[in-house]
């Protein structure tokens, strides 16, 4: 069955790509199983964390961060 025409081909960015995954602006460490992706972040009580996330749920940030 062929990809719909409505869903864009979402492409895993590379490593060392800035993102943003919900509140937080995260760094890509590369590919997990499937379509998950690893990332790491910093939270706000200062603790980095490495965490597989969807690559649905990651939005690639634009070559400006602020």
């Amino acid at each position: 069955m062929s990809r719909s025409i409505n869903r864009p081909n979402k492409r895993k960015p590379p490593r060392g790509t800035l993102a943003r995954y919900r509140e937080r602006i995260v760094e890509v460490l590369g590919e997990a199983r499937g379509q998950r992706i690893m990332i790491r972040s910093v939270h706000a009580d200062g603790t980095e964390r490495l965490t597989a996330v969807k690559l649905g749920n990651l939005t690639v940030s634009d070559r400006q961060l602020f």
